[in-house]
C-alpha cells in the first residue's frame, strides 16, 4: 500500500515538474527530455497527463468573445448572437473605435468561401480599413448590397469601402452603381434588369456575412441630405413611425418598412432577404442612431451589434428596462 502511495506521489513530482517545466520556464520539450534524461515521445505524454489529471488547466482569454454586463444584459434582452461594446476612449474617432471592433469580429468569424455583404457609411469603412491582409482565404466575394449615394463625405462612397473590403480579404467585390432611391417604381424595375443588378442580386443570395449600418432619420439623414428624401417625403415618413434605415430600407420602431411605396423605388437587395443571412453585423454610433437600434434590434434586422458606451448610455436613457 505504501509502495503505491509512494510511486503516485513520484509519478504526480514529475508531472509537475515536467509542466513547470513546459509552461512557466518555457522550454521545448526535447530539453526538458535531455535536462532530466526521458525521451521527447514520452515528455510530450507526461504533458498530456498533467492536464488530464488537472495539473495544467490552460484558460484562454478571448478578448472579441468575452462579454461584460452590457453586452450581456443587450444581447439577452434581443436574442443576439453577439454584442460588442466599445469602451470609451478620449481622443479617438468613435466610428473609428466601432469600426475596429466590427473588423475584430468579423476577422475571427471569416473562412474560405464566405460571401461579404455591406451597406454603406464612415463606420464600415472604418471596418473594411481595419480589416487585416488575409491572403490565406480563398474564393472570397463582397457584395454591395443597397444604391450609393453623393453630395457627402468621400469615405462612405461605397466603391471605396468594396475597394477595401476586395483588397484586405483578397476577393472578387461586386459594385452597385445605381442611386439608393429613384423616383418611379418603373425605373426600379428597369434596373431589376440590368444584367449589373441581376449579377448582384445573385451574389446576394449566397451573403452569408452581411454588416450595415443603422442608420439615423430626418432631415440630417444620410438619404436626406444625398437629396433622395424631400422634406414634405421626410414629414410623411415621420407620420408613419419612420425611426431610421437599414441598407437604405426605411424602417419603423417594429424593424419593419415603413413605406411600402417607397420600398419598391429602393435599389437594395430586398429587406426580408437581408433578414435571412446567417451573421448579420449592425453598426452604430451616436444618440441619434438609438430610435433606429432598437426598431432594428426588435425586428431582428441583426444578430451581432457593435457600438460604444456613449450609445448604450443613450439605449439606457430610451429603454432602461433592458438593463433591469
Amino acid at each position: 500500500m505504501g509502495n503505491n502511495r509512494n510511486k503516485d506521489m513520484q509519478r504526480t513530482e514529475l508531472l509537475v515538474q515536467v509542466a513547470r517545466l513546459y509552461y512557466e520556464h518555457d522550454l521545448s520539450q526535447n530539453e526538458i527530455a535531455k535536462k532530466i534524461n526521458l525521451s521527447r515521445p514520452y515528455i510530450s505524454k507526461l504533458l498530456h497527463e498533467a492536464k488530464q489529471a488537472g495539473i495544467v488547466k490552460i484558460n484562454i482569454e478571448d478578448p472579441v468573445m468575452s462579454e461584460n454586463w452590457l453586452e450581456r444584459k443587450l444581447r439577452v434582452y434581443y436574442g443576439l448572437n453577439k454584442v460588442i461594446v466599445v469602451p470609451k476612449v478620449e481622443d479617438i474617432n468613435p466610428l473609428q473605435q466601432v469600426g475596429e471592433a466590427a473588423a475584430r469580429y468579423m476577422n475571427s468569424i471569416l473562412k474560405n468561401g464566405d460571401v461579404i455583404g455591406f451597406s454603406w457609411g464612415e463606420t464600415i469603412y472604418e471596418c473594411a480599413k481595419a480589416l487585416p491582409k488575409r491572403d490565406d482565404l480563398k474564393d472570397m466575394i463582397a457584395v454591395q448590397m443597397c444604391g450609393g449615394v453623393s453630395n457627402i463625405k468621400r469615405n462612405v462612397y461605397v466603391s471605396e469601402i468594396t475597394k477595401a473590403f476586395s483588397a484586405m480579404l483578397n476577393s472578387a467585390g461586386y459594385v452597385l452603381p445605381f442611386p439608393a432611391i429613384v423616383d418611379d417604381k418603373k425605373i426600379k424595375e428597369a434596373i431589376d434588369k440590368e444584367h449589373t443588378m441581376t449579377d448582384v442580386l445573385r451574389y446576394a443570395q449566397r451573403v452569408n456575412i452581411a454588416i450595415v449600418t443603422m442608420g439615423k432619420f430626418g432631415e440630417q439623414c444620410a438619404l436626406a441630405r444625398a437629396g433622395y428624401l424631400r422634406p414634405d417625403e421626410i414629414s410623411k415618413l415621420r407620420l408613419r413611425g419612420a425611426v431610421g434605415d437599414i441598407c437604405t430600407h426605411v424602417i419603423d420602431s417594429n424593424g419593419d418598412i415603413c413605406d411600402p411605396d417607397l420600398d419598391v423605388r429602393t435599389v437594395a437587395v430586398p429587406y426580408e432577404q437581408i433578414k435571412r443571412i446567417d451573421t448579420r453585423i449592425g453598426v452604430a454610433v451616436g444618440e441619434s442612431k438609438v430610435e433606429s437600434i432598437l426598431g432594428a434590434l426588435k425586428g431582428n434586422v441583426v444578430n451581432v451589434f457593435v457600438t460604444n458606451e456613449n450609445t448604450v448610455d443613450a439605449i439606457r436613457e430610451a429603454k432602461p428596462e433592458i438593463f433591469e
